[in-house]
């Protein structure tokens, strides 16, 4: 996802973990002040929470797993990958239709989860299919 300040606007989605931050922080702080999107960043607790350089129109939310229980009944909280794809598929049912913006960037990290896996698959189908120009990267 490596622009200018000066390109024209796209819609962006960031999604990863924590372990994802130095690579976050960087595409935050390349991105052209007129960037507009979605950044989220799962963690365990709220101690990991941070300030993320993002542009004004790019916003940013922590999911934090301690907070949420996990749709697998022994864990009593989130699993790892659990909360950030259940935000990443949220977002592809709001932002994944057809004949709306011509253009979204999408990087989605945590790439040792399961539920992210699936979550990552779901997405860039879905955007292919409401017929947008798609650029999905992926995260170590």
């Amino acid at each position: 996802m490596a622009r200018t300040r000066r390109q024209p606007s796209e819609r962006i989605l960031i999604a990863g973990g924590v372990d994802d931050l130095p690579e976050i922080t960087r595409m935050l702080e390349d991105l052209p002040v007129n960037a507009y999107g979605q950044v989220y960043v799962e963690a365990a607790l709220q101690d990991q929470v941070r300030v993320l350089p993002a542009p004004a129109r790019v916003t940013v939310i922590w999911l934090l797993r301690s907070a949420r229980t996990s749709a697998v009944s022994p864990l009593v909280f989130a699993d790892h990958g659990e909360a950030l794809a259940h935000a990443v598929t949220g977002w592809a049912a709001e932002w994944c239709l057809a004949d709306c913006d011509p253009r979204t960037s999408v990087w989605i990290g945590c790439a040792d989860s399961p539920w992210v896996e699936r979550a990552r698959a779901a997405v860039q189908i879905e955007l292919a299919d409401a017929g947008q120009q798609v650029q999905v990267e992926y995260g170590g």
